[in-house]
């Protein structure tokens, strides 16, 4: 199954719920592939854990195993991660079933700090990471009450039902547009004009106009260089690369055609974005 979704309208949800609480939050479709992020880059404890393959997969196991939970009891769920973090996944519902979710959270539930420190360290120093930086970073981390992580857990429900009665997600039926939608990222770095899309998948340009419309909601182009841009800024935040080699990894081989193109959809040069993600990883 599928989401259409609008990511400017999904990006302003949760800049909105950023500028209130100052906790990054995540849409995932129900096959757990995000959909949109936001700050995109995750804060610097969780950064740091990532950085080590093997601990990476263990963040991504919990995560799923959080949204499992979430649709087979239809209900938002609280839970500390392997990390020693409270997240909340909050189910977004499509009558009774459960198309996507959205998680916020990587904050602590505990003023004692050193104690959770103590009893996660000895689970976290199995894997390849530098123990002293992880434990300053942890303890920057941001105390949140339990009466305070339920507030903004009910107001997050509120804004899961909400995404589905505006139509900001809808399911998209047309198993050919997902497998398009699948094929532009996995193929990104290449060539997706529309003949070349048209050839592999076997249908005619209008064929596919029709389809981009109502399975995106927006054209074919469009939603290829949103893609692209929205991948542009997760490197951006997330990686120290040269922005011409990023601009390259997204398929805009051109350096001055890509800076219009990013600041175009997103407002800001791509020089810009990377020292404001940067800014926001620094804060958090």
């Amino acid at each position: 199954m599928g989401l259409q979704f609008n990511l400017s309208d999904l990006k302003e949800l949760l800049r909105n719920f950023y500028t209130l609480t100052k906790i990054r939050t995540v849409i995932f479709d129900d096959s757990f592939h995000e959909l949109a992020a936001y700050p995109t880059r995750h804060s610097s404890y969780c950064h740091l854990i990532r950085s080590d393959p093997r601990a990476e997969a263990k963040c991504i196991k919990c995560d799923q195993a959080a949204c499992i939970r979430c649709k087979n009891e239809q209900n938002l769920y609280t839970y500390q991660c392997h990390a020693g973090l409270t997240e909340t996944v909050v189910p977004i519902k499509a009558d009774n079933l459960v198309i996507g979710y959205i998680m916020f959270g990587q904050v602590l539930q505990t003023e004692d700090r050193e104690r959770l420190w103590s009893e996660i360290s000895k689970e976290l120093s199995a894997f390849n990471l530098d123990m002293n930086e992880l434990r300053k970073a942890f303890l920057r981390k941001k105390y949140i009450s339990k009466e305070i992580i339920d507030a903004y857990a009910k107001t997050m429900e509120m804004s899961a039902s909400y995404l589905y009665l505006s139509r900001k997600l809808i399911l998209k039926k047309d198993a050919l547009a997902q497998k398009i939608d699948d094929y532009i990222a996995v193929h990104i770095k290449e060539d997706l004009s529309v003949p070349v899309l048209c050839k592999h998948f076997g249908i005619s340009k209008s064929h596919l106009y029709k389809l981009s419309q109502q399975s995106f909601g927006m054209g074919i182009a469009e939603h290829i260089r949103s893609t692209r841009i929205h991948l542009a800024k997760q490197l951006l935040g997330d990686t120290d690369a040269p922005i011409y080699e990023i601009a390259e990894q997204v398929g805009i081989s051109d350096y001055n055609y890509f800076t219009k193109v990013f600041k175009r959809e997103t407002g800001v040069l791509p020089t810009t974005y990377r020292k404001e993600s940067a800014l926001r990883y620094r804060m958090t």
